[in-house]
């Protein structure tokens, strides 16, 4: 008999358990969906600069590859009030050092010095000067593949600067997956 009241009395507490626990899953979920529509998870933004407001960018989700526009992702675009005419900020930079190169087939040297140019931030400013070693050595290479005739005009000269470009870039991109240079430029160049 003693045994019969102690099953008896689990079995009411397993009872109430069982009555309180889809109570407590309800409040859970909830909760969460009001989270969810209080961070407005559910709405979509889309992308795209909004003329009459000039320089206004919006975010969007969209979806990619069959996942649902609503879906976080890794990335992504914040609005930000851009002033007119200053989307597109160019950060110039110049090298500390001169380069002092030989020149392909002959005993002449080039001289120069150069800067370059990016429409991104400071960081790819701060990765140039990271990897000034790797990308003096690029371009050293690169300038020793030209001869004293393949840099005697202008557009000879801005050739060499895409080629530098190029390389400082494929450095870049293979240290810090982003190259972000978009122009080079010489404010020295002197053959002797």
């Amino acid at each position: 008999m003693a045994d019969e009241n102690i099953v008896e009395g689990e079995e009411q507490k397993i009872g109430g358990l069982v009555k309180i626990l889809p109570l407590v899953i309800m409040l859970i979920a909830i909760a969460i969906g009001v989270t969810l529509f209080v961070t407005d998870f559910f709405d979509s933004k889309p992308v795209g600069i909004d003329d009459k407001s000039k320089g206004v960018i919006h975010e969007q989700r969209v979806a990619v590859g069959g996942v649902a526009p609503n879906v976080p992702v890794a990335l992504s675009i914040f609005v930000k009030e851009v002033a007119e005419g200053q989307a597109f900020d160019q950060l110039y930079n110049e090298m500390e050092h001169k380069f002092t190169v030989n020149l392909a087939g002959s005993k002449q040297i080039c001289q120069f010095s150069m800067g370059f140019m990016t429409h991104y931030d400071q960081r790819v400013v701060d990765n140039v000067y990271k990897h000034e070693v790797a990308l003096r050595s690029t371009i050293y290479m690169a300038v020793a593949t030209f001869s004293k005739d393949q840099l005697a005009t202008v557009a000879d000269k801005q050739k060499l600067a895409d080629k530098i470009k190029m390389r400082m870039n494929q450095v870049l991109i293979g240290y810090e997956d982003f190259g972000g240079i978009e122009e080079v430029f010489f404010t020295e160049f002197v053959i002797q």
